[in-house]
Order: structure tokens, then C-alpha cells, then sequence
């Protein structure tokens, strides 16, 4: 019962709970009338003990008129069911034989029952013999007791004899055997009564701890809730509706809670935003700020020098000019306000053209080469912006030759496919990144210049944009370390299908 009970529903155990307190008081009232009944039927031979015990204070007076009653009943009966006479049932006088009475019952002059055997004959002469008259005969006085009964048409005969004295004793029970009745009576109720009302505590405990304690720290945890705090779980007891009610709760803080987080982190990324846009952009206006008051105050005071002032100024102008575009268009693309052109193309012709379209345009000792280890049987098929996935591999590409070691650099890509997914792998031989930046690199204005001195040094939206971009294209991005040095990008597809090549 006590594994079962936080299995059942609520509705289940507000009905268990009923039906036991009804069944509780009827099994006890089932329980004492039978005990009552069976007590009285052992107390005696049929109904003469019984009917001693509603009347004790007549004492063996009762169960003797009640032995000769069935005595009288018997004879009349045999007597109306001619041919079906019965032997006269020995429990009708087994307590009254043991007061000394001696009966006998004849029918045709044939003896059906008597208690001295032999003696039928002798103990109807001594009826006779006591009482002289023909008639019916029932006395019992300071003599003794006599009795005969016969029917009407004198076929049958009933005697009965007894030298006891009538005198109103104690009998089987004692006098006051109606007050220990009534005591115990009054005993039986308050047991019932206590049982009852244990089982109805015993209920409405269970209920309480089962009920109402989860109601309570449903009701605790509500408020903390509601007060802020989502770091404390709500506790779950058990898999009712309660359970079920608690475990919705709890999804709803772990909700909040990372709500809560996000907002937190789109806050910090908020003003490290800002904080990265009045760096990179105060930064060029200070230069050409320094270089108009360098012409203005007659600094640049050769042809040359002016000259090269206004190249600096106009160099940095396209600088800022590139800045405010790409943060145009990270704007642009976190409000899905971009207008991509999808095709489905063939991605390993688009990364070989790629490859081949941009070697006249590397700088001297870089390398950028393309692992073409895919079947030549077969073509994978991707689904892209042409324009927005060149402008992807500008940023990888770009990104590589910025931190390239020294003179000499490359970058490789590599197709191939892992389960049901398509990746583009993108690895260069740069300066690498620190295993604590990887999960930043592809937020905006992140870079891992935290001086932010070389501005020149990229703006840290390159990476964002390509997160970006990969993701409306229904893919993923991640960075990760080169054991022998580097930086590799890893983008993911979805594998859609394979063109065979005729």
C-alpha cells in the first residue's frame, strides 16, 4: 500500500479515501452483529441460552418453557405430517436434562424419544400418577415439574418430568447480566468509535502529507519565482498532477532562468558592441582628424607630403566606409532582412572556381589551395547564396593572410561528408587561437587583439558574418585548434543529395 500510494492520482486517492472510511464503519457494524450472532448461538442449545441471556434474572426458568414449547411444537407437528414422524431433536433438552428433567415423546404407543431408555411407558404412568385429570397438564410448583401434552386425536404424547422445586435462581447466567450487556455494549461502541476515527486521522494525515505538502512548496516555490529567484528548483514528489504540476514549474524556472541568461549575455555582447563601435570608429576619425589639422596648419607643407596626407585620409575613410557596411550587414542578417538567392549547386565546382578566380589576387608567399578528394563518379549538391557563400570564403580567406606567420601562409579546403553531413573544412597555417577564445571568435567586434591597437588588424565582424550566413543556410560553424599550428574552420550541412555526373 505504501509503494502504491504515490502512484495513484489525486482523483484516485480522494476516492480510495472515501470509499474507506464508508467501508471502515460497515465492516465494523458486519464485524460485531456477527460476532453478536455467533456469541449468542455458542452460548447454549438453540435458543434456551439465548433466551436466558435477554432474561437472566428468570433464571432456569426460561430455557426450561422454551424446551417444553418445542417439545409441544413437536409433537404437532408430527402430527400434521402423518407418516414423517421425527425422532424428537436431542438439542431441544440437552440443558434441561443436565437440571435433572427427564422427558419422553410417543407416537402409536412407539417411544420417538426418551431420556431413561426403557422408561417411556413408566415416566407417562408417573404424569398420571401426579396429575390424575385426562387433560393437557403443564405445573410446576414446590413439588417438582409435570408435563404432558397430547394431541387431539390421542395418536401422540408428550411427558415430562422433574423433581426440581420451582424457585427463580441464577441459571447459566447471573443477575445482572443485563448490565454487563450493557457495559459491554457501551464498551463495543467506543471501540468502534476510536477505530473510526483512527482510520479517519490515519486518511486525512496521508492526504495531508501527500497533498498539501506538495501544494506548499508548489505554493513556496511559486513565490520565489515570482520574486526573482530561478537558481531553486521546484521540487517534484511524486507523478500525479501534482507531480505533473510541479514538473511544468520547474521547466518554466529553467526557462526564466535561461531567459534570464541570455538577456545577460545579449546585454554584455550589447555594450561590448557599442563599446567596439566607438573604438574602431574613433579610431580612423582620430587619424584623419591628425592628418587635416597636419594640411591645415601647413604641416604637409610640400606637394608630396600633401599628397600623402590626403591618401592616408581617403585610405581611411574606405576603411571606416567597410566597417560601417559589414556592421551594416550583420544588422542586416540578425533581423533576416538579407534577400538570399538559393540555388542548389554543385559546391565542389563552386569552391574549385572559387579557388582558381582568386590566385592572381594572393599576396607573394601565400598559398590557397583546394583537397579535391571527392569521387570524381559523383557531385555533391548544396544549397547556397552564390554571392553570400564568396563572401563567406573572402572572410576565412582575408582572415587567413591577416594572421598568416610571417611571409609565408595558406589556406585549404577540404569536402567531404561525415553521416548524414556535408562539411566544408577551412585550415590555415596562421598564428592560431587560444582554446578560451574558439567559442568567441564568431561574435561581433570580438577579436583577440583585447587592446584593440591594430585596428587595421580586421574589425571582428568577418567571423560573425560568416556564423551568420552559415546558419541561414541551415548549417553550423565551429573553430578548433591545429595540433602543428593554424586555425581551422569547420562548417556543417545538412546532407541533401548526390548528382551522378554522365
Amino acid at each position: 500500500m505504501t509503494e502504491l500510494w504515490p502512484k495513484l492520482t489525486v482523483r484516485r486517492r480522494f476516492l480510495l479515501q472515501n470509499l474507506v472510511m464508508v467501508l471502515v464503519p460497515v465492516l465494523l457494524l458486519v464485524f460485531i452483529g456477527a460476532g453478536t450472532y455467533y456469541g449468542l448461538r455458542a452460548t447454549g442449545n438453540f435458543r434456551d441460552r439465548e433466551m436466558e441471556l435477554l432474561w437472566p434474572e428468570a433464571g432456569s426458568a426460561v430455557p426450561v418453557s422454551l424446551a417444553l414449547s418445542h417439545l409441544r411444537a413437536h409433537v404437532d407437528m408430527s402430527e400434521l405430517e402423518d407418516g414423517h414422524q421425527d425422532i424428537v431433536p436431542r438439542r431441544y433438552f440437552t440443558s434441561v436434562e443436565a437440571l435433572g428433567m427427564r422427558v419422553a415423546v410417543l407416537h402409536d404407543g412407539q417411544v420417538n424419544y426418551e431420556t431413561e431408555p426403557g422408561n417411556a411407558q413408566a415416566l407417562v404412568a408417573e404424569t398420571y400418577a401426579r396429575a390424575p385429570m385426562s387433560q393437557n397438564i403443564y405445573r410446576w410448583d414446590d413439588d417438582g415439574l409435570v408435563f404432558r401434552y397430547q394431541n387431539p386425536e390421542h395418536r401422540a404424547i408428550a411427558v415430562a418430568v422433574m423433581d426440581r422445586p420451582f424457585v427463580l435462581d441464577e441459571g447459566y447466567f447471573p443477575a445482572n447480566m443485563a448490565c454487563l450487556l450493557e457495559k459491554l455494549l457501551v464498551a463495543v461502541v467506543l471501540l468502534a468509535s476510536l477505530i473510526i476515527a483512527g482510520v479517519g486521522y490515519f486518511l486525512a494525515r496521508r492526504g495531508a502529507r501527500h497533498i498539501l505538502q506538495p501544494l506548499t512548496e508548489l505554493q513556496q516555490s511559486a513565490r520565489r519565482i515570482g520574486a526573482g529567484d530561478y537558481d531553486t528548483s521546484v521540487p517534484v514528489y511524486h507523478d500525479d498532477e501534482l507531480g505533473e504540476t510541479a514538473a511544468v514549474f520547474e521547466r518554466m524556472r529553467q526557462q526564466l532562468r535561461s531567459d534570464r541568461q541570455l538577456r545577460k549575455r545579449y546585454e554584455r555582447n550589447r555594450q561590448e558592441l557599442m563599446a567596439g563601435i566607438a573604438h574602431d570608429l574613433a579610431t580612423p576619425l582620430t587619424k584623419i582628424q591628425g592628418f587635416t589639422e597636419g594640411i591645415t596648419d601647413g604641416i604637409a607643407n610640400t606637394p608630396e607630403k600633401r599628397r600623402h596626407y590626403l591618401e592616408r585620409i581617403h585610405a581611411t575613410s574606405k576603411q571606416m566606409e567597410g566597417l560601417v557596411r559589414q556592421l551594416f550587414l550583420v544588422s542586416k542578417l540578425e533581423l533576416g532582412e538579407v534577400a538570399f538567392q538559393w540555388q542548389q549547386l554543385p559546391v565542389r565546382r563552386v569552391l574549385q572556381g572559387y579557388v582558381a578566380e582568386q590566385q592572381d589576387n594572393l599576396p607573394k608567399g601565400f598559398d590557397l589551395r583546394f583537397a579535391d578528394d571527392w569521387p570524381q563518379d559523383s557531385e555533391p549538391l548544396l544549397r547556397l547564396d552564390r554571392d553570400q557563400f564568396h563572401r563567406v570564403l573572402d572572410n576565412l580567406l582575408s582572415n587567413s593572410i591577416r594572421y598568416q606567420m610571417g611571409d609565408q601562409g595558406s589556406l585549404t579546403f577540404q569536402l567531404y561528408r561525415s553521416g548524414e553531413q556535408l562539411v566544408i573544412r577551412a585550415q590555415d597555417t596562421g598564428k592560431g587561437v587560444v582554446a578560451e577564445e574558439l567559442p568567441h571568435l564568431f561574435e561581433s567586434f570580438y577579436r583577440t587583439d583585447k587592446a584593440r591597437v591594430n585596428v587595421a588588424g580586421g574589425s571582428g565582424l568577418g567571423l560573425a558574418i560568416v556564423r551568420h550566413i552559415i546558419e541561414a543556410m541551415q548549417g553550423s560553424v565551429r573553430a578548433e585548434q591545429v595540433p602543428e599550428g593554424g586555425l581551422r574552420i569547420v562548417m556543417t550541412f545538412p546532407w541533401q543529395e548526390r548528382r551522378e555526373k554522365k
